[in-house]
């Protein structure tokens, strides 16, 4: 697994548990279009209610892979909570993908 994560490019040299922990810290491994961020905290929604609305998906199919994801409405509320240009364009094209595939 490490050596996995080594070669999608995670950020693993001298990272600590506790690094995950602080504040507008975040990790960024992969090359677009395939990129995966890991923000410790967000704006908006704190842990215990984003961990109650997750959501689960198989990642990969091939080794029955799972891992959660935060809900759509609680990541619009995040975006909407940062307040950046880009985080409102996302809002409304995720409530756009919504009404499309509901």
């Amino acid at each position: 697994m490490y050596a996995a994560l080594q070669e999608f490019g995670a950020p693993l040299e001298g990272l600590r548990p506790e690094d995950f922990a602080e504040r507008g810290k975040f990790f960024r491994m992969g090359r677009a279009p395939l990129a995966v961020d890991i923000l410790p905290q967000i704006d908006g929604i704190d842990f215990e209610e984003a961990w109650a609305n997750r959501f689960e998906a198989v990642i990969d199919p091939a080794s029955g892979m799972r891992t959660f994801f935060i809900s759509s409405d609680d990541l619009i509320r995040n975006k909407l909570a940062s307040g950046r240009p880009q985080d409102l364009a996302d809002v409304a094209a995720l409530r756009q993908a919504i009404k499309d595939h509901p």
